[in-house]
């Protein structure tokens, strides 16, 4: 068995953990920087990994091939939709209990699932699908460097409607207005053609270079990389510059120094591949149920100990890891049956 996978797999599961650690606690104030830049810094390398696994593996079946990217797609259209039909009814819910179910809410919900997705996290979903297909032509059509280079301007104009986005004031109107306009019809630029195409082209691009797969100098230059994140997210916090923390400078070359040292990192399971990797995926998939149960509760019942964000994280990660196990178990013995 491929050790290396077992280590993406493994880091996966922790990803999975970091994404709780994200929607949990990132609204929460957290005065001790170190805690903030890990909430707000190093967890935040959990999308992108994602992203950048989907391109990896993508990559090295063929994205080239019509067939396989649309059997890929398939799949993920088929599991965006059976969550949405868990998680949309969740939504009008708690738009009914806080009011705002009403025409204008409703707009405001339809306008979020077209551009963003039918709740908060399956945004990755619809955003793994366009970047994609995006990339499916892109690179059929075009020279790899050329793709490497309109990835990279995507990229940065993302930066300017998050993590940067104070620097708009900085700007020529034309360009701050523009991103007004933008964000007022896609309201973020956390999505498939900003923030998904060019973390999974870094995938795609590392299952491509044999040379780049076997470097065994990426841990250094990873921990380098973390240093001057820290450096950045002070700099962002401290000017006021960021909406959100979703797409930074470092993340980029920290996403793919991280998916290096995994490919170089010996770790041997005695779980299997696919249980440790399903594992993770209903984590990510049911984690947000179980924070909505907990806000409810706390809005109803006002239960004092629940309103702490670090209780709420335990309570959160043991509900979806208690769940992701028995349902495992249960989709792993139909399959065997």
């Amino acid at each position: 068995m491929n050790t290396k996978y077992q280590s993406i797999d493994l880091a996966k599961y922790i990803a999975s953990v970091f994404v709780i650690v994200i929607h949990v606690l990132s609204g929460t104030e957290i005065n001790n920087f170190l805690v903030f830049f890990f909430v707000q810094g190093i967890a935040r390398l959990a999308v992108p990994f994602f992203f950048c696994c989907t391109g990896y593996f993508i990559g090295l079946k063929g994205i080239e091939n019509w067939q396989v990217v649309l059997d890929f797609n398939k799949k993920i259209l088929k599991l965006y939709l059976i969550l949405s039909l868990i998680y949309i009814p969740i939504e009008l819910i708690k738009m009914m209990a806080l009011g705002t179910f009403h025409k204008a809410g409703l707009l405001g919900y339809l306008q979020s699932i077209l551009v963003q997705g039918t709740f908060v996290h399956l945004w990755y979903f619809p955003a793994v699908i366009i970047a994609t297909l995006s990339l499916h032509f892109l690179i059929k059509g075009m020279p790899m460097q050329l793709v490497v280079f309109l990835a990279t301007c995507l990229y940065l104009i993302g930066l300017l409607g998050d993590g940067y986005n104070g620097i708009l004031n900085f700007l020529p109107q034309w360009i701050s207005s523009s991103m007004k306009v933008y964000q007022e019809i896609f309201l973020t630029t956390r999505n498939g053609v900003f923030f998904g195409i060019p973390f999974v082209l870094m995938g795609v691009t590392i299952a491509k270079n044999y040379r780049l797969q076997g470097n065994s100098r990426a841990l250094p230059w990873l921990l380098a990389t973390l240093l001057l994140g820290g450096v950045e997210i002070y700099f962002l916090r401290h000017f006021q510059l960021a909406v959100d923390y979703n797409m930074t400078v470092f993340l980029a070359p920290g996403t793919m120094l991280l998916f290096l040292v995994l490919l170089n990192l010996p770790y041997h399971s005695k779980k299997k591949n696919d249980f440790l990797r399903l594992y993770s995926t209903k984590i990510y998939e049911s984690h947000m149920f179980f924070y909505g149960l907990i806000l409810a509760l706390v809005t109803v019942f006002q239960v004092p100990l629940l309103e702490h964000g670090g209780v709420q994280f335990i309570v959160v990660w043991a509900a979806s890891q208690t769940f992701a196990y028995f349902a495992v178990k249960k989709i792993m013995n139909r399959n065997r049956n």
